[in-house]
């Protein structure tokens, strides 16, 4: 498994992101509450260190509802399924934004400092993104080597991927990769963490991501996102 230990300047962080989970419905805060932001994040740029690692493994999809990896049989679903198709090999990923941010949230629930626990619960949900887009952008390269195209990555809680199904993807990495462990009712921690999936293949089809196959309706970033979506399409 390739493994990496991240600066926070590695990262590319998205402040609409940030601004979309704060509930701002892609409109930006007031300029104090901005400046709040940029203040946490040059704080937590000094003590936060995000993880990411990657695994390769030749897979395939007997039906519409399994993958199947190193005889692992994963129940994701027809949706991802289908946009998995053409797949040949599979980047198990995880990506974190590690340890530490995890017990500064702590600190923040400790004191009782509920603004700065939303907004800084709110960041690392970025941080986390930022470090699955960096993860992503090594799998392409060493995907780019040998020919091949990739898919969008998916996660346990997509499209119809049960959470408790993320104790088979965890059984094809080694024991608490990037730092991340899983509990019994198949949560991570530290808790700004995501796994997933990512196919490759020389026949991959890129299609669409986000609100577009995603049956959530009640999504707090659902509308804004479709927005988004058919901007980039026009």
């Amino acid at each position: 498994m390739k493994t990496y230990i991240l600066q926070f300047s590695d990262l590319t962080l998205n402040k609409d992101e940030i601004y979309l989970n704060l509930g701002y419905g892609g409109q930006t805060p007031d300029q104090q509450f901005v400046e709040m932001i940029d203040q946490m994040l040059e704080y937590i740029s000094g003590f936060c260190a995000p993880q990411a690692g990657y695994t390769m493994l030749s897979g395939n999809i007997p039906d519409k509802n399994y993958l199947e990896i190193n005889d692992i049989r994963i129940k994701v679903g027809p949706v991802i399924t289908r946009y998995l198709n053409n797949s040949t090999q599979f980047a198990v990923f995880l990506a974190s934004a590690g340890i530490e941010f995890d017990q500064y949230l702590e600190q923040l629930k400790a004191i009782g400092d509920i603004v700065s626990e939303f907004l800084a619960y709110s960041i690392g949900t970025e941080i986390a993104e930022a470090t699955v887009r960096f993860v992503t952008d090594r799998i392409t390269e060493e995907a780019d080597k040998s020919g091949f195209k990739i898919t969008h990555s998916y996660s346990p809680g997509h499209c119809s991927w049960h959470v408790r199904e993320q104790q088979h993807l965890f059984s094809l990495l080694p024991l608490k990769s990037c730092g991340v462990v899983l509990n019994e009712s198949s949560l991570m921690h530290p808790v700004k963490s995501v796994s997933g999936i990512i196919g490759l293949g020389k026949n991959i089809k890129l299609t669409p991501h986000g609100c577009e196959i995603c049956g959530l309706k009640t999504c707090f970033k659902r509308n804004e996102g479709m927005k988004t979506h058919a901007k980039l399409i026009i």
